[in-house]
């Protein structure tokens, strides 16, 4: 009884269907035009609204809240502690990404230690290749040099790779404390 009550339902949505199709074609062979221009026109209005469309592709806009605590903190952190980009620079201060460029390196074979005399050699050649390296823009020429941030005594000092002195040590085990702001490296006894 079931089956049967579910098959006469069936032939009722298909006729209705059958019908309207019917008529839909009547009304479409009848006036051909107007399915041909109307959509057309819509394409046309809906492209003029499509190139005004601005892609932003800011990854905190995106992703974070406009009122996060993130967000918050940071406008705290920047209120107090002002990043200089011209005199004493430092890169630990920085709280937004901005145009600064960063080389994330790991070793090509497997080794997760970067801490071994010969992968600081090849990180430092790749440093002399990457403070070498000539860019041109609109056709100027741009230098490591020319782009770089100053400090105070010069151009900005990579505190990591210059610790390429006491290196050996490092990868034989030796246990060493560095200060940061001061670049003392001291060995712990």
């Amino acid at each position: 009884m079931k089956v049967r009550n579910s098959m006469i339902g069936l032939k009722i949505v298909d006729e209705l269907l059958n019908k309207s199709f019917y008529k839909l074609g009547l009304v479409v062979g009848k006036h051909p035009g107007y399915f041909l221009i109307i959509p057309v026109m819509i394409t046309i209005l809906g492209m003029t609204g499509y190139q005004r469309v601005h892609n932003n592709i800011d990854p905190e806009y995106l992703f974070s809240p406009i009122n996060g605590e993130g967000k918050i903190e940071r406008a705290i952190v920047e209120n107090y502690f002002k990043v200089n980009y011209t005199s004493r620079f430092d890169v630990a201060r920085i709280t937004r990404a901005g145009r600064f460029g960063r080389v994330i390196i790991t070793s090509k074979d497997g080794n997760k230690n970067m801490l071994r005399v010969e992968v600081w050699k090849e990180i430092r050649m790749l440093d002399e290749l990457i403070q070498n390296m000539t860019v041109i823009y609109e056709n100027e020429y741009f230098t490591y040099n020319d782009i770089l941030c100053e400090v105070d005594d010069g151009m900005l000092q990579n505190d990591i790779l210059n610790l390429d002195y006491i290196m050996e040590d490092v990868s034989r085990n030796n246990e060493y404390l560095i200060n940061r702001n001061n670049n003392v490296v001291n060995k712990v006894v």
